[in-house]
């Protein structure tokens, strides 16, 4: 059996996990190497890593320009290895105003290209969705509304489902990870009232909204136990720093990245406060009460506003699920340490179970779609990549 040769290129920590865990599924399909760009959870799958996928955790308007000329010439260095090893197929997952451009040259060399995370086309910058369609030959997306959307804009996509929903459910299913089980491990009772803060991945969100965060957490009526993880080990020394300078009182408890910490924390809170982002998806389904918050570069969001760029309502996947606002959302000058407390205040009480009782109801609502459309998520994007390996694949 001849052997295939993949190029993945994952930016940050989720599509890191997502990528190996495709790479775990593919593997019980077909014989293959891969080699491109990813973190720890892509090199354990036997990826040949050129970089490191925080090269591209850059996120904002203003912030890329800072980063633009090594982008760029990590970009063009990228294609020249890549047309140098002549990959079967370049599976490019999310990070797309990096993979986008690069995967409409690699197809004007003939190479195919299969994009993994839909871009949010359907909320800002819809012009991209005529990149999607010049750049790959097929795009995975992981929530329905999205393929929805890119076939009536002539998109060839697949819905494939999150994996999320089936790794949370066995998550939860595990007795290890009951919340009082985790409770006890971190010293908390059953009576502490714990608030999760979880403010990205990303170094120039942290910046922003760690500190933020701290203040918040800091005015909220005490005691008051705290968790939290930072998305990778190189980011917790800083986080660390700022918590002893602006909140030395508040009771800290740290989670493992390693060991799903991001999910044990939500799993033990009360209420969490979470950057925009996956995480908002991961404590939907977990049911964690939560306020989502944001912020941008000043300028980046002003060109956002003048420029009408951002088209959707909300920001958060359970808003945007939901189509009305099930959670909180303050971003940029409205997120201030007074206006988040006073959001978060009532999620401890009456308000709290409200809304668990809505992300339930959300969460089923989400499984019981992947469910009818595409019951293993991972399964049917291995599918998908296994066809297009195919050499009569067209």
């Amino acid at each position: 059996m001849s052997v295939s040769r993949l190029i993945v290129i994952a930016g940050e920590t989720s599509g890191d996990r997502l990528g190996a865990q495709l790479l775990t599924e593919l593997n019980t399909r077909v014989q293959f190497e891969s080699a491109g760009i990813g973190g720890p959870a892509l090199q354990e799958q036997g990826l040949q890593c050129w970089w490191h996928a925080d090269e591209l955790a850059v996120f904002g308007l203003v912030e890329v320009l800072r980063h633009l000329p090594r982008l760029l010439r990590l970009r063009r260095q990228l294609l020249q290895r890549i047309v140098a090893w002549q990959p079967d197929l370049v599976i490019t997952i999310d990070a797309p105003d990096f993979n986008l451009p690069l995967a409409k040259k690699l197809r004007q060399r003939g190479i195919r290209v299969l994009h993994y995370v839909c871009p949010s086309v359907w909320a800002w910058r819809q012009g991209r969705v005529q990149t999607l369609r010049q750049a790959t030959d097929r795009v995975m997306c992981l929530l329905p509304f999205e393929a929805q959307f890119l076939h009536r804009h002539q998109v060839t996509a697949n819905y494939t489902g999150h994996p999320l929903v089936a790794l949370l459910q066995q998550f939860q299913q595990q007795p290890r990870h009951a919340p009082q089980r985790l409770r006890d491990q971190l010293g908390l009772s059953s009576d502490d009232t714990v608030l999760a803060l979880m403010p990205g991945s990303r170094e120039s969100e942290i910046q922003r909204l760690w500190p933020l965060f701290l203040r918040a957490a800091e005015r909220l009526p005490q005691p008051l136990q705290i968790v939290t993880c930072a998305a990778h080990a190189g980011l917790r020394p800083w986080l660390e720093q700022q918590h002893r300078q602006l909140a030395p009182e508040l009771p800290m408890h740290w989670l493992e990245p390693a060991d799903h910490g991001s999910w044990q924390a939500l799993r033990v809170a009360d209420a969490a406060l979470l950057a925009s982002g996956t995480i908002t998806l991961e404590a939907m389904l977990l049911a964690t009460p939560m306020v989502v918050s944001y912020r941008l570069h000043a300028l980046s969001w002003l060109l956002l506003k003048q420029l009408r760029l951002y088209k959707a309502a909300y920001v958060s996947l359970p808003n945007l699920l939901a189509a009305e606002p099930v959670v909180p959302e303050l971003l940029q000058d409205q997120a201030s340490p007074d206006r988040l407390v006073a959001a978060l205040l009532p999620l401890l009480g009456e308000a709290g179970r409200i809304q668990q009782q809505r992300l339930r109801e959300l969460s089923e609502r989400m499984l019981h779609g992947q469910q009818t459309a595409a019951a293993q998520p991972v399964t049917t994007a291995a599918a998908v990549v296994s066809a297009m390996l195919n050499p009569d694949y067209s």
